[in-house]
């Protein structure tokens, strides 16, 4: 019986946390994601040779990444972490208090008794000086990966001290994971040149690219969605992403991705010709789609295993659809069962699927993503991924390949006649448009990119800022903005996502020296905060570059 082919998709992402204005990052996750799972996903396969998987590398998370290396930008929190805890003042300890103590229940918090300790007091309850300043330590080594932290003596020593930090111990902290998020973009570079990892790439801010084309294609897999007022039409948006994304990732990583990962696999016939312009080999979606596509009934053994072959308008590209059940289960299940049962388990799983394959060539593809899965593991995945890796790597009758390889070996055949519009969610869109917080966005977006179209026109001179202005627009078309504008999501830090949002639609006015509507600085959510965290009552400023 020939072996079934397995195609890990690990998907890394960030939005874009940075305001360029003022080269200033408001939200921490880039720096913190690189010492946490950003090094540890590549470099877990050092160990395993026989092991191969796909990378997607978002490029708005790789120009952070770049970005922090080169030390001259300013990571809010960051500032604050490194800053003397005398130092702060009453605001800025305030801030400190309000969003650098973590959820009692997260497990990177439970993992130290000081750090538990400072999270479970109330908001109102007294800091000492050296409550803040091991609080500005643990919330920044709560983030390194658990093995780096036991191999590294810095961290090693850092985490056995617990607490009564000094002000040098945070140097030795900041100074680890400037290294670490150095590795980072080399590390990867390292295994697609030894042929161990396929990487491939999203649009470059990551937006809903059916939504970018046409927000009207919501209702493709809802007629009844609620749009917004304003149309929001731009294929061109979507095909400068795409251009952009692609020159970004190639400059970095020093080849052109042969695949893409449309932003939360939102897929849709507008989608097929975006991909054929741009020359792609292949791109990946979720099989709620493909099961959406098909015409009469979808059965997973015959239609999800087999790559598809889409032909438009005198171009190609074949597309792969991931098991939602496999996926799932890593991302959402076996964080509850133990390490080896978990892996054993899957194994079983892709075992059942080898033995429905018979003599043909099935690719089962897992694809998720690559780093939030594992904050609800223990010792962040670990143990989980050594003991799938070393199943798979002594397996036989498992083999685990890259898409593009098994594409090489084994070309599409079945054709596909219609792709649905929707994404991994539902096989709608509806995550990212329709509530009223949605729309008011949405309506905010096409307002301001309508205004900055009609300025670049009458103001050709000034084609310089307005390049700059443009990004900003790029920027605000980014999934994420819409993700937790959904009344179906709360972050804790809602808040601070409207105002970001606004912000870089304030900065599209500013930057083309005008005036910003009034709307743009009203919130755009009504709702109130979590009770875990209220929302600081004024925002603070770095004082000083770190």
């Amino acid at each position: 019986m020939k072996p079934l082919h397995v195609a890990f998709v690990w998907h890394m992402h960030q939005p874009y946390y940075k305001d360029d204005l003022t080269s200033t990052y408001l939200l921490p996750w880039v720096r913190l994601r690189s010492a946490k799972d950003y090094y540890k996903m590549p470099a877990l396969l050092d160990a395993y040779p026989s092991v191969r998987a796909t990378f997607n590398l978002v490029p708005s998370l790789l120009a952070q990444i770049e970005d922090y290396g080169k030390e001259e930008s300013v990571d809010l929190f960051l500032n604050l972490s490194t800053r003397p805890a005398s130092d702060l003042s009453e605001e800025e300890r305030d801030f400190a208090l309000r969003w650098m103590r973590e959820s009692p229940r997260a497990l990177r918090v439970q993992q130290s008794p000081r750090y538990l300790e400072l999270a479970s007091r109330a908001l109102d309850a007294q800091f000492t000086t050296a409550d803040i300043r091991d609080l500005q330590v643990w919330f920044n080594l709560a983030w390194c990966d658990p093995v780096w932290v036991e191999s590294d003596p810095r961290l090693a020593e850092l985490k056995r001290k617990d607490r009564d930090f000094r002000e040098e111990d945070k140097a030795l902290l900041f100074a680890a994971q400037l290294e670490r998020i150095r590795s980072v973009i080399p590390k990867y570079r390292e295994l697609a040149e030894r042929g161990q990892a396929e990487l491939t790439f999203s649009p470059y801010y990551h937006p809903i690219l059916p939504l970018v084309c046409h927000v009207d294609s919501a209702r493709s897999a809802n007629p009844h969605i609620q749009l917004p007022e304003r149309h929001f039409s731009h294929r061109e948006d979507a095909e400068r992403q795409i251009e952009l994304g692609m020159g970004l990732f190639e400059r970095m990583l020093g080849r052109r991705p042969k695949g893409m990962w449309p932003s939360e696999m939102a897929v849709g016939e507008s989608v097929i010709g975006l991909a054929e312009k741009a020359k792609l080999d292949w791109m990946i979606s979720d099989e709620e789609v493909l099961a959406r596509s098909l015409e009469g009934h979808f059965n997973r053994d015959e239609h999800l295993y087999q790559p598809k072959r889409i032909a438009r308008e005198g171009g190609r590209v074949s597309m792969v659809f991931r098991d939602s059940q496999l996926s799932n289960v890593i991302g959402f299940d076996y964080q509850r069962t133990p390490s080896i049962d978990a892996a054993s388990d899957l194994i079983g799983r892709l075992r059942r699927i080898r033995d429905v394959q018979g003599d043909r060539d099935f690719l089962a593809v897992i694809a998720l993503d690559g780093e939030n899965a594992w904050e609800f593991y223990p010792r962040d995945g670990h143990d989980f991924l050594n003991a799938l890796y070393t199943e798979l790597e002594s397996s036989s009758d498992i083999i685990t390949t890259t898409v593009s390889d098994f594409l090489a070996e084994h070309p599409a055949q079945q054709q596909l006649h219609h792709l649905h519009t929707g994404s991994w969610i539902g096989a709608s869109l509806d995550t990212w448009i329709g509530d009223p917080e949605h729309n008011i966005a949405w309506d905010l977006l096409a307002e301001t990119r309508d205004w900055l179209d009609s300025q670049s026109q009458q103001r050709p001179k000034d084609s310089q800022q307005a390049a700059l202005a443009w990004r900003e627009i790029l920027i605000t078309e980014g999934s994420d903005w819409f993700w937790w504008f959904s009344r179906k999501h709360d972050s804790g830090m809602d808040p601070i996502w409207d105002n970001q949002f606004r912000l870089h639609l304030r900065n599209v006015y500013k930057l083309m020296g005008a005036r910003a509507p009034a709307r743009l600085f009203q919130p755009i959510i009504k709702r109130g905060p979590t009770p875990e965290r209220g929302v600081p009552s004024t925002l603070i400023s770095p004082q000083s570059k770190h």
